[in-house]
């Protein structure tokens, strides 16, 4: 069943299904080939579903029981996939009379009776007051046979898959076949869904120590003990860690256990805002001036203010009762490569729900509204949480089913309208020419104006990103060239021949970069003052004891020898997306990056550690 489509009408995304015999610990290759138009077929129905006689029951302490039976399959709330093979419903119950709790299935139907199942509950509404925690143990049953209790302490606006260990959904009707996917991962990097990775991820890596294997609901796994916290954290980049060693690793079982591990683990930050009126995440054309409320319960960090003071519903309780942090300017993409390998559609709300809370979180004035505009000068954001919100907008925007058209028109909507706020204020209206956005904030209270290269190189990378994706409509693809000329040359200027007028290659990744002479340089205008070249730029810099070498420089975060976690690193998916697309003189750049002495011996790093190591697809 094709979910998603090209602009051109070829299929994007789609959900396969079928039956194939299979011999115990062994790969089978199946492959896809163009056949003719097959007999039209009936497809799984619920009165399929409802003829297995399976009953799924949930319990949550003393809160309530709910139970799924017989003629409650008739209505799923939702049809996620409809197919001769296989048709997928999702279902819901509110728990007892708590205003707050709801029981969740999705559930996948197969032909000949094999049913699988996929349970969570959920503490999160936008307006129903009084949001706290639910505690108590809950029990999951499937065919009369319990298959999960756990005590819990579900906070506010928190989920939990009722799942745990090496367990991740049920089944009834038969055993769990247990069967491992392994997509083609350099087809996948092909189709442009995801970025093109280097690393070359061996089968002892010490990689798969650092992995989630096991899931209990609520754990942290692979997230960080402190989102926000200063530093390289495997979690941070356009995929993190866990998502790019799946790629790496050619799809080595272990990297798809933690891919979907992780993905129920981000149900534990309190990000999950459910329309109370629809059951389903916001619209923000319903809620323009919305604004997250920020009382300290929330585990959200740098809440906006309401220009007309209406707020989500405030938790109440302690600071136990508050969710991990959850910091925008250092998320992690949430959902997105799990529901590439599952088509699951809890993870694509998992990623709709991150989208919309980075929208929910930002001051409505700044964000425009409904047009959710990410500004790079706000504190709420920094450039690097522009960077990364535009990042899960364009992943929502890409994977929200064609046929979910106003969550859909959303996403792309707002990606639509940070490529013309962008383009507006940086093309349309001149400004500086070295591709610089105003940052968040000036790193040197005096002159000149100093800030981070490398959050400049994140938000050139999400928008070569979002270009990769088709990620918004046709109507704004001039603008976004536009906008990606000047954007690129912020990484490929870094990187030039060191002769006269240009910058040094060999020192491109420093720690702040001079973005201008005075610190009161207007980029609102575009005005400047502006350096006259990026050979100004780099005779600022008084970089010390520069020679004639060809080996990449650099210190602390900027050692080339760290490049796999560093600032060298950090450049590489902006250089990338540069290359591919066409950005004037990015080939000659990146190829004194790779002929620098000392790349490729400090570049096998991202064996281990792959997330930044993102080359172009171009030769």
């Amino acid at each position: 069943m094709v979910k998603n489509r090209w602009p051109d009408g070829s299929a994007k995304f789609a959900i396969l299904s079928g039956r194939v015999d299979l011999t115990a610990n062994a790969w089978r290759t199946i492959g896809l080939s163009i056949g003719a138009t097959p007999a039209a077929q009936t497809s799984v129905s619920t009165t399929d579903l409802k003829s297995t006689g399976v009953v799924a029951t949930i319990q949550f302490g003393s809160f309530g029981t709910v139970t799924w039976s017989a003629g409650d399959w008739d209505s799923p709330v939702q049809t996620g996939t409809s197919g001769p093979e296989m048709s997928s419903f999702t279902y819901r119950k509110p728990i007892g009379s708590d205003a707050h709790l709801v029981a969740w299935l999705e559930v996948r139907a197969y032909k000949g009776g094999r049913v699988e199942v996929l349970p969570w509950i959920e503490n999160g509404f936008i307006k129903v007051a009084s949001p706290t925690t639910k505690s108590g143990t809950v029990d999951f049953s499937l065919g009369g046979t319990k298959r999960f209790s756990q005590a819990l302490n579900l906070l506010n606006h928190q989920r939990a898959v009722l799942a745990t260990g090496t367990t991740l959904t049920h089944w009834f009707g038969g055993s769990d076949p247990q069967i491992t996917p392994r997509q083609s991962a350099p087809y996948l990097m092909a189709t442009k869904l995801v970025p093109n990775y280097r690393g070359v991820t061996d089968a002892s890596s010490p990689l798969y120590t650092r992995l989630a294997t096991s899931y209990t609901p609520l754990a942290q796994s692979n997230y960080p003990t402190g989102m926000g916290t200063a530093g390289y954290d495997g979690s941070i980049g356009i995929l993190p860690e866990w998502d790019a060693a799946y790629l790496t690793s050619g799809g080595d079982p272990r990297a798809y256990r933690a891919v979907i591990i992780n993905a129920y683990a981000a149900g534990r930050y309190g990000i999950h805002f459910r329309d109370e009126t629809t059951n389903r995440p916001l619209l923000f054309a319903s809620y323009p001036k919305l604004v997250l409320v920020d009382n300290g319960l929330t585990g959200v960090s740098d809440s906006g203010a309401s220009s007309s003071g209406e707020y989500t519903a405030a938790p109440v309780g302690s600071s136990a009762d508050t969710p991990p942090r959850f910091a925008n300017s250092h998320h992690p993409s949430m959902g997105y490569m799990a529901y590439l390998l599952t088509g699951w559609n809890y993870f694509v709300e998992e990623n709709q729900f991150v989208a919309t809370l980075v929208w929910l979180k930002q001051n409505d004035t700044t964000r425009q509204g409904a047009k959710g505009v990410m500004e790079t000068t706000t504190g709420a954001n920094t450039t690097r949480g522009a960077a990364w919100a535009i990042r899960t907008m364009a992943q929502a925007s890409t994977i929200t089913p064609d046929s979910d058209t106003a969550l859909r028109a959303q996403f792309v909507g707002s990606v639509d309208e940070n490529i013309k706020y962008y383009h507006g204020r940086y093309v349309a209206t001149p400004n500086n020419p070295f591709g610089l956005v105003q940052p968040y904030s000036d790193y040197n209270p005096g002159d000149p104006w100093e800030s981070a290269s490398w959050m400049e190189d994140f938000f050139t990378a999400s928008f070569g990103y979002l270009k990769d994706l088709r990620a918004y409509s046709p109507s704004t693809q001039n603008q976004l060239d536009a906008f990606l000329t000047w954007k690129y040359a912020s990484v490929v200027g870094r990187l030039g021949s060191g002769a006269a007028g240009t910058f040094n290659y060999r020192y491109a990744a420093p720690y702040t970069l001079n973005y201008a002479p005075s610190a009161n340089a207007n980029f609102s205008t575009g005005a400047g003052p502006w350096y006259a070249n990026w050979g100004a730029i780099f005779t600022s810099m008084n970089f010390a004891g520069v020679d004639s070498g060809t080996s990449l420089q650099g210190t602390s975060g900027s050692d080339p020898a760290n490049m796999h976690e560093g600032y060298w690193g950090n450049m590489f998916p902006a250089l990338a997306y540069a290359v591919d697309q066409g950005a004037a003189g990015a080939s000659a750049a990146y190829a004194r990056l790779v002929g620098a002495s000392n790349f490729a011996t400090n570049a096998v790093n991202f064996n281990d550690a792959p997330v930044w190591g993102i080359k172009p697809r171009t030769p």
